[in-house]
């Protein structure tokens, strides 16, 4: 784009602002090209990509003229009157959660979508900012937070130890959690970050570790008792004291008649408060077949690695 056009374009925006007047604001719901003039022969200025915010500046037949906002830099140029929803629209939450959707869908059911995912996640992002009345404003700003903080965590490289463990950005994740409060949707995000945690060292090294672990669960449900993920969280924290009197019962140099004792009673104990709290769920279910297994002197099976998260 030609500085002349970047100025004119600016210089639009900038008489609009003083005349009090606000521009139309819209998302855009999928990439498309943004062209120097309303034809799409002319040259191309930029690319508008989904769940990015356009302010709307001019209309010519089937074309928009648009100012694009993207890394600091602004584009000014025409976009075909098509494949956005507009603020002002009373369908356009829905409209934009819809296409967010539909990105997350292309990316599941194609390997190495991450293009599509983070679509998505621009698009989720976009309900809860631009659209904060919407009744989906917690679920949007949780799967936008969520996409990209999954996606980054699994591309982390391996760690020696669980003590150089790295975690990706979780600034989205905690703002779900803060502005959401009381939601299950921040007990969504709390529950993603229980792993920021996991750096204690290794349960082969320090078997202390699991329990430091199994107390983050425990915490989790004592503050989320109700939370989508809660009984999950038990039987992780439940799994934890199985493999720690697993550990502590077996020869070797951490071999403590003492401690197994006490996560043997400890595995009863919560497997019994478990099944209460949660009944007829799965997680009851495997929660009664590990207390029977311990109770019968079975030891868990652990994983070769130090687990980052779930059983």
């Amino acid at each position: 784009m030609t500085s002349g056009v970047r100025a004119a374009a600016l210089g639009l925006l900038l008489a609009m602002a003083a005349a009090g007047q606000a521009l139309p604001k819209a998302v855009a719901l999928k990439a498309q090209p943004i062209y120097l003039s309303p034809d799409a022969t002319s040259a191309k200025v930029g690319q508008v990509q989904p769940g990015l915010e356009i302010a709307i500046q001019a209309a010519s037949h089937d074309f928009v003229q648009v100012f694009v906002a993207s890394r600091g830099a602004g584009v000014s140029g025409w976009i075909a009157n098509q494949g956005y929803a507009r603020f002002d629209d009373p369908e356009g939450a829905e409209v934009v959660f819809g296409a967010g959707v539909q990105f997350e869908n292309l990316a599941e059911s194609q390997s190495g979508e991450e293009a599509a995912a983070l679509d998505a996640a621009r698009l989720y992002t976009a309900v809860s900012n631009d659209f904060p009345s919407s009744p989906r404003a917690a679920e949007a700003a949780y799967r936008g937070a969520y996409i990209p903080w999954e996606l980054h965590l699994s591309e982390e490289p391996h760690r020696r130890t669980p003590e150089e463990r790295q975690f990706p950005d979780d600034t989205a994740l905690r703002k779900v959690e803060g502005k959401f409060r009381g939601t299950p949707w921040a007990a969504r995000a709390a529950f993603q970050l229980i792993v920021e945690h996991f750096t204690c060292g290794s349960w082969f090294d320090k078997p202390q570790c699991v329990e430091k672990e199994m107390d983050r669960y425990r915490d989790y449900v004592k503050q989320y008792p109700a939370g989508p993920f809660s009984a999950q969280a038990a039987f992780d924290a439940l799994y934890r004291a199985a493999a720690a009197w697993t550990l502590y019962q077996r020869s070797g140099p951490h071999h403590d008649e003492g401690k197994a004792a006490h996560f043997r009673q400890e595995v009863a104990d919560q497997a019994a408060t478990l099944r209460r709290a949660y009944p007829a769920t799965d997680w009851a279910a495997r929660a009664a077949l590990l207390a029977f297994n311990v109770a019968h002197g079975t030891p868990v099976a652990l994983p070769a690695e130090t687990p980052l998260g779930g059983p």
